[in-house]
């Protein structure tokens, strides 16, 4: 008899949640062990303390959300009441930062932006991934207390946007996903202002060497419809999205999920265009090398067996010891 599980996603109109409809329907169709239904939630970010408290079983959720739930960092302020596990990394968002061409003369990194509360900026609605990843940005760049420095304001992607480019905000986090597309709300934006683009200030061996759960990704510029981006590739946050387990999650039904998508990894890509990068290379580049983020035995086995294991990565033995 097969286990059912509910898989919290994010809300309904999200990535999160199609990716989440789409595996569902790929594990309770070719899998004899696991029956999967797709549960809307208020966030990836909440998807580690939903499934401790049992509203939802498993999640798609973020390598970033299990390291600061496992640890106890913001936004959980104590670790949750299970270890949370990676499991199956399924895309990337890449944050970085835009301002209008031809305002804010002389700004082109972070550390160019005046200090003086003089420059509005926005990294979508407090409290998400999106947030805390423009203010680790700022971090990784040497720059700390960006509340306190900076006009911070929070919204909605869409006000976000739409402020942009009527000229109420001066510079705003934008976000590809999986160095494939740009969202749609930045691409309305830009179709109506001319956009540059603020770089952070570090490198792949700075994120490397932090405690930020993050990896450095370079995606390409020309993601933009119509813009004159003026160089090919612009470094960025990196968030894994993946889907995350519990740790009692038994290792015999973990690989079980993971190799019957990795096996149908076709069927899993034509579910939804938000699969379509997933698979074996993209699990193996984009699990997270982490001390507070193990993976799952049946994932590791898996990854093992299969050669993509790589140097760096916490099992859950290891985590627990």
């Amino acid at each position: 008899m097969a286990v059912e599980w509910r898989i919290g996603t994010s809300g309904p109109e999200t990535a999160t949640h199609a990716s989440g409809v789409a595996m569902s329907e790929v594990i309770s169709d070719k899998s004899d062990s696991i029956s999967m239904s797709a549960q809307t939630t208020g966030g990836t970010a909440a998807n580690p303390r939903l499934i401790a408290q049992g509203d939802i079983d498993v999640a798609q959720s973020t390598d970033w959300a299990v390291a600061r739930s496992n640890s106890g960092a913001q936004p959980y302020g104590e670790p949750v009441d299970k270890t949370m596990t990676q499991v199956l990394p399924f895309m990337t968002l890449e944050y970085y930062l835009v301002k209008r061409e031809g305002e804010l003369e002389g700004v082109e990194t972070v550390s160019d932006i005046p200090q003086d509360g003089s420059v509005s900026m926005a990294f979508g609605q407090r409290g998400g991934t999106n947030f805390f990843a423009g203010l680790d940005g700022f971090q990784l760049s040497g720059i700390d207390n960006v509340q306190d420095t900076y006009d911070l304001q929070s919204m909605s992607w869409g006000d976000q946007g739409s402020q942009f480019a009527d000229g109420r905000l001066d510079v705003m986090l934008v976000y590809g996903v999986s160095r494939e597309v740009l969202t749609g709300w930045a691409q309305e934006a830009g179709a109506q202002v001319d956009v540059s683009v603020v770089e952070w200030e570090f490198s792949e061996d700075d994120i490397a060497s932090s405690d930020l759960p993050y990896t450095y990704i370079e995606t390409p510029a020309d993601l933009w419809d119509g813009q004159d981006i003026r160089m090919d590739s612009v470094p960025a946050v990196g968030v894994g999205y993946q889907t995350i387990f519990p740790a009692d999650v038994s290792e015999d039904l973990g690989y079980e999920f993971v190799s019957t998508v990795m096996d149908d990894i076709d069927a899993v890509r034509e579910a939804s265009s938000v699969l379509a990068r997933a698979g074996p290379d993209f699990a193996q580049e984009f699990l997270l090398p982490s001390g507070n983020a193990p993976v799952h035995p049946g994932a590791e086995r898996y990854y093992k067996e299969q050669d993509l294991w790589k140097d760096g990565l916490t099992t859950l033995d290891e985590y627990e010891g």
